[in-house]
């Protein structure tokens, strides 16, 4: 006789029990995937009517049922435990106010250790009489479901609830135990790659759960947002429709991208160095090795003479990258493995936002702040104050006047320059003659002007200082220092086998400085080159101080958008 899921859910929960029964435990979370429909509801009301029980070990039993479903029943569970109604009954036996005995548990520590695939719901700690051990639990989960769940989750949307009750209770007093890594890595979204078809699978059961929870709740705002749900899942709005395809090759190419960061930093792993203890390539290593199963049935099943050769070409990579990683582990490191992307890498989506100018002390203006969309006038102003307090004085920049009739006639507020198409101009447009400081003089994101190049025997009686070496990028400085005016070239060199794009360098100097800086010669630092960039830089030091600098260097590699900052003084 088949027992029905409440009739499941209280054998599982029972008295008698002292132990949870794992296997029961699971049967139920595959009853709940497999019927879907108002299960996922009916199972999280019975165990959180069960965690309010009388007796300790029954309401211990219900909390561990809880975690097994929420770790494995998904998006139409999660929904559930993320409503009002449940998370009042999860709560409903806590006073106004935390009990003064009461205090959070700590983690046990095995074998003298701590261990980090320790289970909570596997340990009964030893607390004090007037703790409350459900009470620590509960708390538990609700941090790890604020965690793992309302912020990670691809439909954090959905589940905000769960993060105004952690809000609330800890207004109230309450103290969060520590939130354990593994446990927290069973709810957290796992990076693994999937099918078009596996992609739109995961939403029809998501929208399919929404939509009914939507209907169930029947107030007029959620009835209008079922009856727009019902109309992208029909296909009638196909506005909203998902490309799915798409979705599949961006996630196709990240994993591209991922064994190719891997196999360059393997590249540079020196002799006696263990991979094994770089979090990075572990992380790396692990992503590319669980893709590899899927991209091989995924040939299989394909039947589009390109993708199946864009997939057997990223196949081919990723098994380069793996064997390269077993190399090392085994101590051979003068290994060489074909990693050739032949330019498929992925291109980055352009992003339709302003960019605001860079703040050096974490006090700049944020490009939708009300003062930033205001009178451009008034937010070139407010630009330049935001920059306050570099030195603890006021920066100023100035930079390079063009003759081109449409920059004289009229003033730019700072992100407008940003929107404007790239239009190359020639060297000699360029003027090299001093102005008064602007808004738009600190950084140029958009120009690629051409400038003109040191002879070799300029460059060997200049002063020359190394701005930045790290990651394969190397900006040096060639200063030729002269009163006021000090000449500055910045040299960029790209030491790693992938080229360096969208290349923009931030330079702030102290009020004693003014700053100005002319577009670099280009955006792209090639793979392998040495002063393949330069980038001409005047500072007037009317007090001939020590140059001193703060900078950030922002570019593009392998998809991945690199950042690095630090100070400077020669």
């Amino acid at each position: 006789m088949t027992l029905s899921l409440p009739d499941l859910i209280e054998t599982a929960c029972s008295p008698a029990r002292f132990e949870a029964d794992v296997a029961l435990n699971l049967e139920i979370c595959e009853k709940i995937n497999a019927k879907g429909g108002g299960l996922p509801r009916l199972a999280a009301m019975t165990i959180v009517r069960l965690v309010n029980s009388k007796r300790v070990n029954q309401a211990m039993l219900a909390l561990t049922l809880l975690d097994h479903c929420v770790k494995n029943c998904g998006y139409p569970f999660h929904l559930q435990i993320a409503t009002k109604e449940f998370l009042n009954a999860l709560v409903r036996k806590f006073p106004e106010r935390p009990p003064a005995s009461f205090t959070p548990s700590p983690a046990p520590r095995l074998n003298g250790s701590p261990d980090f695939s320790w289970n909570h719901f596997d340990y009964v700690p030893q607390q004090p009489s007037g703790a409350n051990p459900i009470m620590a639990r509960i708390l538990y989960l609700i941090k790890e479901w604020k965690v793992g769940l309302a912020e990670l989750s691809r439909y954090k949307n959905d589940l905000i609830h769960i993060k105004d009750m952690y809000r609330l209770l800890r207004y109230k007093g309450y103290k969060f135990p520590e939130i354990r890594e593994a446990s927290l890595s069973a709810l957290a979204p796992v990076e693994t790659l999937r099918s078009a078809d596996e992609l739109e699978e995961e939403d029809r059961i998501a929208q399919s759960a929404k939509l009914q929870e939507l209907i169930r709740r029947g107030r007029p705002q959620d009835l209008v947002e079922a009856n727009r749900l019902m109309k992208i899942m029909s296909g009638y709005d196909q506005r909203k429709q998902t490309n799915y395809n798409e979705i599949f090759a961006e996630e196709l190419h990240k994993i591209e991208n991922k064994a190719t960061l891997l196999y360059e930093m393997l590249e540079n792993v020196k002799e006696g160095e263990i991979v094994d203890a770089n979090e990075m390539m572990r992380e790396l290593q692990s992503a590319c090795a669980s893709a590899l199963p899927k991209i091989s049935k995924m040939v299989k099943d394909e039947e589009d003479e390109e993708k199946i050769e864009d997939l057997l070409r990223i196949n081919d990579i990723v098994n380069n990258v793996i064997a390269k990683y077993q190399d090392i582990q085994k101590g051979l490191y003068n290994t060489h493995y074909e990693v050739n992307t032949d330019g498929h890498a992925t291109p980055q989506p352009e992003e339709n936002q302003g960019i605001s100018l860079i703040d050096l002390d974490d006090n700049g203006i944020s490009a939708n702040s009300p003062q930033y969309n205001a009178d451009p006038e008034q937010s070139a102003a407010n630009v330049m104050d935001e920059l306050t307090d570099l030195f603890g004085q006021q920066v100023n920049t100035s930079t390079a006047p063009s003759t081109t009739p449409s920059t004289t006639s009229r003033q730019l507020p700072p992100n407008s320059i940003l929107s404007q198409p790239f239009k190359p101009t020639s060297s000699s447009s360029v003027s090299s003659s001093q102005s008064t400081p602007t808004a738009d003089a600190l950084f140029d994101f958009t120009s690629n002007t051409a400038q003109s190049v040191s002879s070799p025997q300029d460059l060997q009686t200049q002063e020359q200082a190394v701005l930045i070496d790290k990651n394969g990028l190397l900006v040096q400085l060639h200063i030729t220092p002269s009163d006021p005016l000090w000449q500055v070239k910045a040299c960029f060199s790209n030491k790693s086998k992938a080229a360096m794009e969208n290349m923009t360098l931030h330079l702030a100097a102290p009020k004693a400085m003014q700053l100005n800086m002319e577009p670099p010669s280009s955006q792209i630092i090639p793979p392998n080159s040495d002063n393949s960039v330069f980038q001409n830089i005047t500072i007037r030091n009317s007090n001939n101080q020590p140059l001193r600098l703060r900078y950030k260097a922002t570019y593009d590699q392998f998809g991945v958008q690199m950042e690095q900052t630090g100070e400077f003084s020669s």
